[in-house]
């Protein structure tokens, strides 16, 4: 067939051709490297929400190598041990009910006293490095200690062969690795009522776990969803309601722990809590912000139970401001910002220890019944040995049937214990001779 031709009768379809497919050519080239441009973008930002879904649902928020190099004191400045990375001892606690106390050397060796012997037993093994908490597992069979560490958790339980004989807490096949991917350097630890679950916290992420170590099961739950940053302090209240929970940053959640309700509220948003206490009556959240030298309390301001409401109301009032103290006998000194609380089991008595002075201050807690806690200084608790030595870390245990006792270790190892006597609040005022 012959070709068509123009109005000018020359043969000009192949040319034309070539012109209307050369503009055409450009124009696909164009659309091609705009719908490439397109699709790189899309790309990119579909990742980019990939991977904020991948932090929010697996938090692995933190890089802990990242951490530990950029700031190599972290641990030392979150730790409620003053002092923690030279201290003798790096953590002291006690059992709930029994007069067991389990002290942790800078040596990341445990020493569990009983009361009885005068020569502790001693846990030890070359993976518990940089033990920073404890936690005895409260009406076990067995005595149970959950240490938490640089490597994870690691449960230390007694053989059995005898009734709670802590001197067969011994060898590695008494002990178990409690083990999260990412979730290293716990930096705390709490069991709840029953001890059936253990909950963690860590520096490497920003959830925590709740382990049950008996149905080898956990749950990761993030207390706030709105933060990034790791937890540095759990402190579950006395009724096993609420468990406070405190970013190592800014910031602390109050939650309620439930298999079938998991309930959040963030609170105390602007700064980081230096250390804090339940009073144990569960009423009120004793606090100091770091930096600062006034205790708050936090509390409910409805008369019903915890979260009761779907968003409760917390309000946070001053209790008392510790720059300088004066106690019961008259005698002031300066104290400054607080490091860490201790509360003792009865809720009588609460002690102090302070950042930058050499004693430690006991108070009496008064005034819970009308609504709102008051400290009252009773007198300044300074080192029994001889030499300048500076408390690390305390708590209170019970000592007998009679008597509790305020345990304080001072940095150079010194052990200090105050016997406490008083089972009410009538018995310490007379005790301490405070007028009513």
């Amino acid at each position: 067939m012959e070709p068509e031709r123009n109005t000018d009768g020359n043969r000009n379809i192949p040319p034309t051709r070539c012109i209307i497919n050369g503009r055409y050519n450009r124009s696909i080239t164009e659309v091609y490297h705009f719908l490439s441009n397109l699709a790189i973008e899309y790309w990119n930002w579909l990742l980019g929400k990939l991977d904020q879904l991948k932090n929010f649902c697996y938090r692995p928020i933190c890089n802990l190598k990242l951490t530990l190099s950029a700031d190599p004191e972290i641990l030392d400045r979150i730790s409620q041990t003053r002092g923690w990375k030279t201290a003798a001892f790096r953590c002291l606690e006690f059992h709930p009910t029994t007069s067991l106390m389990a002290l942790v050397t800078n040596q990341d060796i445990i020493l569990i006293h009983d009361g009885r012997s005068t020569s502790p037993t001693r846990l030890q093994n070359f993976q518990q490095k940089d033990i920073t908490c404890a936690a005895f597992r409260p009406w076990s069979p067995a005595c149970d200690l959950a240490v938490g560490c640089a490597s994870g958790i690691y449960l230390w339980r007694e053989s059995g062969r005898s009734k709670c004989n802590i001197r067969h807490m011994l060898g590695t096949h008494l002990m178990r690795h409690l083990q999260d991917e990412g979730h290293n350097y716990v930096t705390s630890l709490q069991w709840n009522e029953d001890g059936t679950i253990l909950i963690s916290a860590a520096l490497s992420s920003s959830h925590i776990i709740l382990w049950e170590p008996d149905c080898q099961q956990k749950i990761r739950l993030i207390p706030a969803p709105n933060s990034l940053s790791p937890i540095a302090l759990l402190r579950y209240s006395p009724d096993f309601q609420v468990l406070f929970c405190a970013s190592c940053d800014a910031g602390a959640s109050l939650c309620q722990l439930s298999r079938s309700k998991w309930k959040a509220q963030q609170v105390l948003m602007r700064n980081r809590i230096q250390t804090a206490v339940w009073t144990t009556c569960s009423s009120y959240l004793l606090f100091v912000r770091e930096g600062g030298t006034r205790v708050y309390s936090c509390t409910n301001d409805g008369e019903s139970a915890i979260f009761l409401r779907p968003r409760p109301q917390w309000r946070v009032e001053l209790v008392v401001d510790l720059q300088q103290v004066t106690s019961c006998s008259g005698e002031q000194r300066s104290c400054g910002e607080p490091h860490s609380f201790a509360m003792d089991p009865l809720g009588l008595y609460m002690a102090v220890i302070f950042k930058q002075r050499s004693f430690v201050l006991l108070c009496l807690l008064t005034n819970l019944r009308l609504g709102s806690p008051r400290l009252l200084p009773l007198e300044f608790i300074d080192c029994d040995a001889a030499g300048e030595e500076y408390p690390t870390c305390m708590g209170f245990g019970i000592s007998d049937q009679e008597t509790r006792c305020l345990v304080i270790c001072w940095d150079k190892g010194h052990i200090q214990r105050y016997l406490l006597t008083a089972k009410c609040l009538q018995e310490a005022q007379v005790i301490h001779n405070i007028n009513r």
